[in-house]
């Protein structure tokens, strides 16, 4: 099998792990657009390989050789793919279904009963609380975490996951979700997007309470105990990393101008990389032609 044809994947995949590992904290809804992007891009372009791959296998059948010799120009990758690569291939997108089959699933399930609610209070005492997409969009909140929390902590709570209603933050953990069902490599990298949705629903939240930044860390901190907090594709409001929520919110706002062009970069990179995952093959075809190789 040719590098050439996997290479984008490779170098897309890298620059989204590179992407991930940065430190996004002063610049958190730059971060959650830009990731979203980076990881679609990653996941899109991995795909896009894999079918190559699948598509070139599946070419070798006898079926697949019989349209071959019907329409030439549709082979320009079946030489390339094994028995052993395209096998993988096969198997690693009936497994990408089943993952991204997962994820509706459970994006459906944190939705399921909120239709047409804006608050629904759960009657069990485990600390819980999330924002159900949907139409209006739901708060969805355990009677327990009610109760372990204070007025001005119950109103930084609902600013929160308001917050991630209004901002449609559960558009861009689906993006993270799916981007991880294709590339589990991409766990780790797509925590950060999380923690930059969560970032943002904070920062809202400290515009709710008069700029005070202080209670809405307390608040945080007192989100600790929500150790089951509703994850996957939909915002909550123990998600992400509490020590560096915290900090951030302690922290003095700053912007960095080398931020946005690092960001600007990432992006680029990540769009002329998938970009050629779909042309590279027909370029390098051209290119051996035109040259006469």
């Amino acid at each position: 099998m040719s590098l050439s044809l996997v290479m984008p994947g490779i170098a897309v995949v890298l620059l989204a792990v590179i992407a991930g590992r940065a430190r996004w904290s002063d610049a958190p809804a730059m971060a959650m657009r830009v990731l979203t992007v980076v990881f679609a891009f990653a996941s899109a372009t991995v795909l896009l390989v894999i079918l190559a791959v699948a598509a070139g296998f599946v070419a070798r059948s006898s079926v697949g050789l019989a349209v071959l010799q019907r329409c030439p120009r549709l082979g320009l990758v079946h030489h390339q793919v094994g028995a052993i690569e395209g096998t993988m291939a096969l198997v690693a997108l009936v497994v990408i279904c089943f993952r991204v089959v997962h994820v509706v699933r459970l994006r459906r399930w944190a939705a399921q009963g909120t239709k047409g609610q804006h608050l629904k209070v759960l009657r069990t005492e485990e600390p819980i609380a999330y924002a159900a997409p949907g139409k209006p969009g739901c708060v969805v909140v355990s009677r327990g975490l009610l109760q372990e929390l204070s007025s001005d902590e119950r109103r930084v709570m609902f600013a929160h996951e308001r917050a991630h209603l209004s901002q449609n933050h559960h558009r861009y953990l689906l993006v993270g979700a799916i981007a991880t069902a294709n590339v589990p490599v991409l766990s780790r990298a797509v925590e950060q997007l999380r923690l930059a949705t969560e970032r943002c629903a904070d920062e809202a939240a400290v515009q709710v309470m008069g700029g005070d930044r202080e209670v809405v860390a307390v608040s945080i901190g007192r989100a600790a105990l929500a150790t089951t907090a509703f994850g996957g594709p939909v915002g909550a409001f123990g998600g992400g990393s509490i020590p560096l929520r915290v900090q951030a919110l302690l922290e003095e706002p700053r912007t960095s101008p080398v931020r946005k062009m690092v960001a600007i970069a990432i992006l680029v990179g990540a769009g002329v990389t998938t970009a050629s995952s779909v042309q590279v093959h027909h370029l390098y075809e051209l290119v051996a032609h035109v040259c006469g190789v």
